[in-house]
């Protein structure tokens, strides 16, 4: 009887800690898209190179002992960041697929469900300029409750992204890149 009771308390504690916390698609900012048109002005245009995580970057994080963060909501977090880069540039009128090719290095992707707070590096290239690095931290609510507060870092990322996004976009080093 101790000997079930106990596979099931082990059970329930496992099940429990099974919960994914899943991050919306991304949409392009507002403010992203007014200084990408300023960039398209000057006709210069851009692609979207690489995309990677730089050695010792969960690309996966988890949040509290609840659960996995789906930052890609369903693909990697790499190739997520991509299309966000992709979705700016579009919606800035700067695509181009014989633009200059950006790369970029997730250098540091950090939720910090306690203190309410996504904390996003990279690092942008192209062979045409000198590459630079940015680092954002950005603020949201959090709960006392693992699955509220992780809820919100889910819906966070994105926001969190958007601001890593305008931080490289609004850069003066960003049009030496093109």
């Amino acid at each position: 009887m101790k000997i079930q009771i106990l596979s099931l308390a082990a059970a329930g504690i496992l099940l429990a800690g099974c919960d994914t916390y899943t991050a919306q698609q991304y949409q392009s900012s507002p403010s992203n898209v007014i200084a990408l048109q300023a960039v398209a002005a000057t006709g210069k245009r851009a692609s979207v190179g690489s995309v990677t995580a730089a050695e010792g970057v969960a690309t996966r994080p988890t949040c509290r002992l609840a659960g996995p963060i789906d930052i890609g909501g369903g693909i990697d977090v790499t190739a997520a960041i991509k299309q966000a880069l992709q979705a700016e540039f579009l919606a800035g009128n700067v695509f181009s697929p014989r633009g200059t090719q950006i790369n970029a290095v997730v250098t540091e992707l950090k939720p910090d469900s306690f203190s309410g707070n996504w904390t996003i590096g990279m690092t942008v290239s192209s062979s045409k300029g000198q590459g630079f690095n940015v680092r954002t931290v950005h603020k949201f609510s959090t709960s006392f409750s693992a699955a509220a507060a992780c809820n919100n870092t889910a819906d966070a990322f994105n926001r969190a992204l958007a601001s890593s996004i305008n931080k490289i976009v609004t850069d003066p080093r960003f049009r030496a890149l093109l």
